[in-house]
Order: C-alpha cells, then sequence, then structure tokens
C-alpha cells in the first residue's frame, strides 16, 4: 500500500512540478519580452512541448538562456513521469493498484460486516472461516507484510483490508465501523485489545465485540470496556489438551464430523425477528425437520440456553435457534422464519 502512495505522490508532484515551470514560462517571457500574456502562453507550450517550432519574435540572449533552461527543466520531469509510468506497467503494478482502487471502492459500500483487527494466525483462522462462510469483513493491520503474506494467497485476492492502527478513529472509520455487526479483537497486547474495545464501542455502542485475552486478570477489564464475550487461548488449549487425555472418542468425534460431513455442514444460530410468524408457537408447530430438513438443537434466549428442546417449547421474543444442517438449508430457515404463515 505505502508503494502505491509513494507511485501516485510521485506522479502528482511531478505534474505540479511541470505546471510551476509552465506558469514560471509566461511569467518570464512576459517580464523579459513584455510579452502579452497569450503570446508567452504560446511560446511556452511550443518549448516546452519541444514540438520545433521557430520563435514568433526576436529575442534576447538572456532570454534564450531562460528559453533553454525551460526545455532542459521540462523534459528533465516529463522524462522522469513517463519512466515512472513505464516501470508501472512493466512491472505489472498497474494491475495491483486497480486492485487497490476496486478494494477501496467495496469499503465504501460494505456494511453489516465485521473487522477483524489482526492479520496475524489467530486472524487468519478468523478470516479463513470468513471467507469460506462468504461474511463480509475488513481486516485491519498496521504490519504490511502481514497483508501482503495474505494476498499471496490466491483465494484472498478480494480481501478487504485497511494498513493502520485500529487505536486510531479514523482508521475505525475508514472501515466503516458505524454500519459493522461486529469486531473481533485478535491483537497479542491485552491492553491494545481494550484500548480499540473502548474505542470502537464509543463510534458505535450496538457493536458486538469479541476479544481475546491472554491474562485472566484482564478478562474482567475487557468486558467491563463493553466486550461481549472475550477467549483466553491459554485456557481454550488447556482444555483442549485435558480432553485428549480424559475423552479421546469424545474429542475424535468432533474433530471428524467436519470431514465427515463436508463444508457444507454447520451448525448456526438463527435469530427470529420480533415480528416474526413464530412468536408464540410451540416448537413442534413449526416443523423445521420436516419443511426444512435441519435438527433445532437448541433454543437461546437473553445468553440462556435451552439444549434439546421440547416440542411443546413455546416460541418468545428474542429467541434464536441453533441448529445443525447444510448451509443451503440454513439460508432457507432464515427467509422461514420471516415469511408469512
Amino acid at each position: 500500500m505505502e508503494e502505491y502512495k509513494k507511485f501516485f505522490r510521485q506522479i502528482t508532484v511531478s505534474i505540479a512540478i511541470i505546471m510551476i515551470i509552465f506558469v514560471i514560462g509566461i511569467i518570464g517571457f512576459m517580464i523579459l519580452e513584455k510579452w502579452s500574456f497569450f503570446d508567452a502562453f504560446y511560446v511556452t507550450a511550443i518549448t516546452l512541448s519541444t514540438v520545433g517550432y521557430e520563435m514568433p519574435y526576436k529575442i534576447s540572449n538572456v532570454t534564450k538562456v531562460f528559453d533553454a533552461l525551460l526545455i532542459f527543466s521540462g523534459i528533465s520531469v516529463v522524462l522522469y513521469l513517463i519512466s515512472s509510468l513505464t516501470a508501472l506497467f512493466v512491472e505489472g503494478d498497474f494491475k495491483k493498484i486497480l486492485g487497490v482502487l476496486k478494494m477501496m471502492k467495496r469499503l465504501e459500500n460494505i456494511s453489516d460486516h465485521y473487522i477483524v483487527v489482526g492479520g496475524g494466525k489467530t486472524g487468519e483462522y478468523i478470516i479463513d472461516d470468513f471467507m469460506k462462510n462468504g461474511v463480509p469483513h475488513v481486516v485491519i493491520e498496521d504490519d504490511e507484510k502481514k497483508i501482503e503474506k495474505l494476498l499471496s494467497r490466491d483465494e484472498y485476492k478480494d480481501l478487504n483490508y485497511i494498513i493502520g492502527d485500529a487505536k486510531e478513529e479514523d482508521v475505525l472509520i475508514k472501515a466503516n465501523i458505524f454500519d459493522a455487526k461486529g469486531l473481533l479483537l485478535t491483537l497479542p497486547s491485552d491492553i491494545d485489545n481494550l484500548y480499540i474495545a473502548l474505542t470502537a464501542k464509543t463510534l458505535n455502542p450496538a457493536l458486538y465485540v469479541v476479544s481475546r485475552a491472554n491474562d485472566a486478570e484482564e478478562l474482567r477489564k475487557l468486558l467491563y470496556a463493553g466486550v461481549d464475550n472475550v477467549i483466553l487461548p491459554p485456557e481454550i488449549t488447556g482444555k483442549r489438551m485435558s480432553s485428549m487425555v480424559l475423552r479421546p472418542n469424545v474429542l475424535s468425534f468432533f474433530e471428524s464430523f467436519q470431514m465427515d460431513f463436508g463444508e457444507n455442514f454447520n451448525f448456526e444460530e438463527v435469530k427470529i425477528p420480533d415480528n416474526s410468524w413464530m412468536i408464540g408457537k410451540k416448537l413442534r408447530e413449526l416443523e423445521i425437520p420436516k419443511k426444512i430438513d435441519l435438527v433445532v438443537i437448541a433454543v437461546r434466549n437473553n445468553r440462556k440456553t435451552q439444549f434439546n428442546p421440547k416440542s411443546e417449547l413455546v416460541i418468545k421474543k428474542g429467541d434464536s435457534l441453533v441448529v445443525i444442517g447444510d448451509k443451503e438449508k440454513i439460508e432457507k430457515l432464515k427467509h422461514y422464519v420471516i415469511m408469512q404463515e
């Protein structure tokens, strides 16, 4: 990204210098030869363009020296500009710049997306999952090398990213945080994650924030800052290792689950809108297994989860259905909950 900014600066500076030289030429001819503006403009134009026309008037030796300096200055800047443009096409950077411009256009229109702060190992796992599930997202990373590493993968060619420090409001605003759905903080520093969470919640109080934390003592501070969920990697690693010893068969079952059923088979939580026809009806009346071919494994409300819900369970406002099944059928369920009875 910085290379592209540098290139655009070079082009802009080159054009600005040419315009300055042009203005100097007009003013110089007007002063040295007492020409009118249009005569000075015309002579400056043919001088800088080096078209080879003769001077329309006899000029003094001082003016000849001035004219020669204009020619050399103009040629030097034009050659520099041409060499920059040639390098742009020859080295294949033009296609990359077009990709960056397209990405910037996508960022302007993106909404209901997730912002992933950090393009390291943790962030890469999140991006992989979002890419596979078609979830719109933007990655914020201050290390350009990490972004280049991600872009080197073919599946990341359309990655939306911003190179910058997420602790700065302007960077979060560039990621369109006002229209974002959620924020995922993966930085190794708990303090940085805490600061970003506070800033993000100030800009968008409705934002759903998930953060990692290395220290259990920082967990409470993150929750106070408005983080909705905090993940402790050491705790997860410890529980996984103990499960490998205490419940190896159960763990093996879950690990092989995705492999056996394929990537299109998934767990998902489907929110029931407040105006859904399902409100007030019993679970058996919805006939989800029959009409959608999905299994309802839980019903959630206000973070309380009722697993293996009974068929007589009445659906209330704020409920979500946790289902397991094919992704296409899950999408069908999302439309089913809002359709008229």
